[in-house]
């Protein structure tokens, strides 16, 4: 187990990324610099056996505002490491190792204000950090209601197709995107130099700044909100503490849902890549990265309201439509929406806009738990979770 120790009044930022070159080191001495630049006493914790933030602390002048730095500490005889911080540190920000996942995530979320998230844009950074939220909501239980979960999209170019799909991904994903950085030298720079951007001349980092604007605001405000004592409790003690858990139906749900958001959005993100025919190339090995089967998307809307299964209503419908395909989720953007199918054989799955067609059926209709799909005046209703074709 990890632990931290520090003052009452400690406040703890968590930079986490399971991928490494996500940006993640640049993110975490950029958050101290700022803030040391505001007058408060911050420590650099660097988990990462690579050191990567101990290098910039080392390059760093005297005459810059001190940071404290901390590095990964030895283990003890049970295997636990405890990371003291000094009580005169108001903020530590914690850059995390690259592989962080499962039950370690709850050791560095466990109490902390802000856990912050840098995503860049390609195909492999999108999975890890859908495995990694997947992680947080079902594992760690860090709750995206309480806005201590934030998004930066890191190193981007927005004239780009990978920017677009990330763009696509994060806007679907339900948790705050808290800040869009651009690639630019001047991290470089500020790297080599042992400066943030915060502590670079205005001039020269003017943009960099207007796009930290909305990172520092959200930041600030996590740290204003005090820590309760259920916040510190780890998952397995809340449970103790509400002196029940919930059933075995009621998680499956709510593991569905999470996951399903999370699925969906992968599937929207790639739906930009697909060859016309409404299909995405890369859905199924997204869903798979994810361990979720095509059928575990029924019942589940994108806002992560469940929808219970419910009986087939008594429809004209085509035998040939319906014996092929059936409706596993609508995913809801804006006054839009978007249906997401499968073939009774689970092998493939489909999304329907309502440009696309499904065998040369469009979309007429659509509610919270129904699709009614139209052909030459003659319409077929598909109910969600149908088990069945009868």
């Amino acid at each position: 187990m990890l632990k931290f120790k520090g003052s009452t009044n400690l406040r703890r930022v968590v930079v986490l990324n399971p991928k490494g070159g996500s940006g993640k080191t640049t993110l975490a001495f950029n958050l101290a610099g700022y803030i040391a630049s505001t007058g408060r006493n911050v420590a650099l914790v660097d988990m990462d056996r690579q050191g990567s933030s101990r290098r910039w602390l080392d390059n760093r002048d005297a005459d810059h505002p001190r940071i404290h730095g901390i590095s990964l500490p030895d283990a003890d005889r049970q295997g636990d490491r405890t990371v003291d911080i000094p009580e005169d540190i108001d903020v530590a920000i914690i850059d995390a190792p690259a592989g962080v996942a499962g039950t370690e995530l709850i050791d560095y979320t466990c109490g902390a204000h802000a856990v912050v998230l840098p995503v860049l844009p390609s195909d492999l950074d999108i999975h890890a950090a859908a495995r990694l939220v997947k992680d947080l909501l079902l594992v760690a239980q860090v709750s995206r209601r309480n806005g201590r979960l934030g998004v930066v999209a890191n190193r981007v170019n927005e004239r780009t197709v990978a920017y677009q799909q990330l763009s696509s991904f994060l806007e679907r994903l339900s948790i705050a995107v808290v800040g869009t950085l651009r690639d630019t030298q001047n991290y470089v720079w500020a790297a080599r130099s042992g400066l943030s951007i915060h502590e670079m001349q205005p001039n020269r980092v003017s943009r960099d700044l207007e796009q930290w604007a909305s990172v520092t605001r959200w930041l600030e405000d996590c740290l204003a909100k005090p820590i309760t004592p259920r916040d510190r409790l780890r998952p397995a003690d809340k449970k103790a503490d509400d002196g029940r858990s919930l059933g075995r139906t009621n998680r499956r749900f709510a593991e569905a849902a999470a996951i399903a958001l999370l699925a969906v959005s992968l599937f929207w993100a790639m739906g930009s890549q697909n060859d016309g025919t409404g299909i995405a190339p890369d859905t199924s090995s997204a869903m798979a990265s994810l361990n979720l089967t095509p059928t575990e998307l029924g019942g589940i809307e994108l806002n992560d309201h469940v929808v219970a299964p419910i009986e087939m209503a008594a429809v004209d419908a085509s035998d040939e439509l319906r014996q092929k395909w059936k409706l596993d989720g609508i995913a809801r953007v804006g006054d839009s929406s978007a249906m997401i199918v499968s073939d009774r054989s689970g092998k493939i799955i489909r999304r329907i806009g309502a440009k696309d067609d499904l065998d040369g059926w469009t979309v007429a209709d659509s509610g919270a738990n129904f699709a009614v799909f139209s052909q030459e005046g003659e319409e077929v209703r598909f109910m969600l979770n149908e088990e069945t074709a009868d």
